[in-house]
């Protein structure tokens, strides 16, 4: 039968079929998760496949820290007090209480490892933090015991604010189980635990401090968090137990890169194939 060729006339009909659609297959899986070293090589092929170099990536994730405050915050009276280390956890705490002192907030840092060097990106911040008239002072000097939970902080503002904000930048997804957080940084965890029992508020960065990125392990001194700000993709870890329970609520904020970076660099995820044991055959006598 010669087919109608009038644009009006129905491509689909009885007497003109559709061909069958083949099944449908997924093409890939998206990833949901990162691991410790998936996490370094998607920073690696930031700067040398997108050109944005650390300071730019670290200038956004510490921008996504300071809005996370604010919220968590609630009245700019409310004090907050950001734990830095050494790394890039550090270096995003300095970027945020920047941020934050320029915004009018009352911001303080304590700086967790005073006595090591810090990378050239992290002293830049940490610079610029003190030109801010930002104060940095060793962690060992933080008192927990100053704040009392249920204190209103309220004076202009439509609602209370929190006793107080804690930042969690003192190590990220460098800790691995296998080696225990040292007695120092313990010491310091502990009067983050204390303030978290009084009332404080506390928002860890990319992942809290003790719980290990890839296996979900927790250190005995590992940081409890409200809030969780993974960049990129969460990390492993803070998706198993008990290193889940740790995290509290988990938020992903864009730090400038593209959405789908990690499947861009890493490539899509490799289906496991279960290869169940085949069962013997009962033997009936």
């Amino acid at each position: 039968m010669r087919r109608n060729e009038s644009p009006f006339w129905p491509q689909k009909s009885i007497l003109n079929p559709a061909p069958p659609k083949e099944p449908y297959e997924p093409v890939r899986r998206v990833r949901m998760t990162l691991t410790r070293e998936e996490q370094r090589a998607i920073d690696r092929a930031a700067g040398k496949d997108f050109q944005l170099p650390v300071s730019i990536l670290m200038e956004h994730a510490g921008l996504a820290v300071a809005n996370a405050c604010v919220v968590v915050a609630k009245a700019m009276t409310t004090p907050i007090h950001f734990f830095a280390g050494k790394g890039m956890n550090g270096g995003d705490s300095y970027v945020a209480a920047r941020i934050l002192k320029a915004w009018g907030y009352t911001v303080t840092i304590w700086d967790c490892f005073p006595n090591e060097a810090h990378s050239p990106v992290v002293k830049n911040n940490r610079e610029a933090a003190l030109k801010f008239g930002v104060k940095i002072r060793p962690a060992s000097e933080f008192d927990p015991a100053i704040w009392q939970a249920g204190i209103s902080r309220m004076i202009h503002e439509k609602e209370p604010g929190m006793p107080c904000v804690l930042v969690d930048g003192i190590i990220g997804t460098g800790y691995e189980f296998s080696r225990p957080l040292p007695q120092g940084l313990c010491d310091i965890t502990k009067k983050i635990e204390e303030g978290h029992v009084r009332g404080a508020r506390v928002i860890a960065i990319d992942i809290p401090t003790g719980v290990d990125c890839d296996t979900g392990e927790v250190d005995p001194g590992a940081i409890s968090a409200d809030l969780t700000l993974s960049f990129v993709l969460p990390k492993k870890g803070i998706t198993l137990q008990p290193g889940k329970s740790k995290a509290g609520q988990v938020r992903v904020p864009t730090i400038g890169l593209p959405i789908n970076i990690a499947d861009i660099v890493l490539g899509p995820v490799v289906e496991e194939v279960s290869e169940e044991p085949e069962k013997e055959e009962e033997k009936t006598e």
